[in-house]
């Protein structure tokens, strides 16, 4: 039989709670949960819109999984976009909602 003292069992109840919390920052994260005005802080880079896959485009503030699947489509059908404000073409990207992502956006 396995016997663990118990600064082993705290050791380990302690690495727990650390991967656990690890990954509820990575879900916030991913999620958005993290409110609009960290977005500049949490991201320190750009995210392309040319090359990004509809996954990477989610993790702009207000974009969900339909929108950014008809950027990706718009994408396919009409070829790389030329400026920034070519998202504003999109069906559901108001103009506040591009204003919300534009610092955070290139091509």
């Amino acid at each position: 039989m396995f016997y663990l003292t118990p600064q082993e069992r705290k050791f380990i109840a302690i690495i727990m709670v650390v991967f656990i919390m690890g990954a509820f920052v990575q879900l916030a994260l991913r999620r958005d949960i993290a409110p609009v005005r960290w977005a500049k802080q949490v991201r320190q880079f750009k995210i392309n819109i040319n090359t990004a896959r509809a996954d990477q485009l989610q993790m702009l503030p207000g974009i969900g999984a339909k929108l950014a699947g008809r950027i990706v489509d718009y994408r396919h059908e009409n070829g790389p976009f030329k400026k920034l404000e070519g998202l504003e073409d999109i069906d559901g990207l108001t103009k506040k909602r591009f204003g919300r992502i534009k610092e955070l956006i290139e091509l």
